[in-house]
């Protein structure tokens, strides 16, 4: 067969306005990976319409060597659920269910056109609306993202630290970390021992334009922290 013609060399067709115009608003490399390995899948495919079900995205390898590329300590499972739920947010792939002849709800998941809209419709098969909140990355996910590489050592402090603390705060004292510029795991574990210690508030929303009060990181309980900036030692016992 003609090397040219294998799939390796197959061209994938992107719809000149998802280039334009949803490519640019992507920030999230999850996302991103997820929406292209989705039109590659279903460009290969004849029958209609092309979908892809959560079985077989969930053992595609390539697929899932790609997402732990962004996350390498994260389970696959969980940054697919991460990227396919921000796709679908954004209207780029479709999320419908439809039970197979034994009645097992199958999620299938569709680039979001209008001849596959149509067809969700003529099948009675309503697009699956995401909910407002979607399932929160995983804190490994979250920590390769802001911090840096996981090491046994750190991941061994993140799990503890899940089973301690309630479900968002890890992921949102790491995420105070990175606003004071400090992107340390001790300075994350003092967060969240002065959390459980003298309770949170929900933080100001900061908008644009509106100036960030440094003071906030520089003349508080951790000042010396974020002055000298992250620890070498990043796992040395708190005092």
């Amino acid at each position: 067969m003609d090397d040219n013609h294998s799939p390796a060399h197959q061209l994938v067709p992107l719809p000149a306005d998802f280039v334009m115009r949803t490519l640019p608003q992507i920030t999230n490399m999850l996302e991103l990976k997820v929406t292209l390995h989705l039109f590659a899948m279903v460009t290969r495919q004849t029958s209609r319409p092309r979908r892809v079900s959560w079985d077989t995205l969930v053992a595609d390898e390539i697929l899932s060597q790609s997402l732990q590329a962004v996350a390498v300590h994260a389970r696959p499972s969980d940054l697919l659920a991460e990227g396919l739920g921000l796709a679908v947010q954004r209207g780029t792939i479709m999320h419908v269910v439809r039970p197979d002849l034994h009645g097992r709800a199958i999620n299938w998941y569709l680039v979001h056109t209008a001849t596959n809209l149509a067809w969700a419709q003529r099948n009675e098969v309503l697009p699956y609306t995401p909910p407002e909140l979607l399932p929160l990355p995983t804190v490994v996910a979250v920590y390769e993202q802001h911090i840096g590489v996981v090491t046994p050592m750190i991941l061994a402090e993140l799990q503890r630290a899940e089973a301690q603390y309630p479900a968002t705060w890890v992921p949102d004292a790491i995420r105070e970390a990175v606003l004071a510029n400090v992107r340390s795991w001790r300075y994350i574990a003092k967060i969240l021992a002065r959390w459980n210690k003298d309770g949170r508030s929900d933080p100001t929303p900061i908008t644009p334009g509106t100036e960030i009060d440094v003071t906030r990181y520089t003349d508080g309980a951790y000042g010396d922290l974020f002055r000298r900036g992250s620890d070498v030692s990043d796992l040395e016992p708190l005092p």
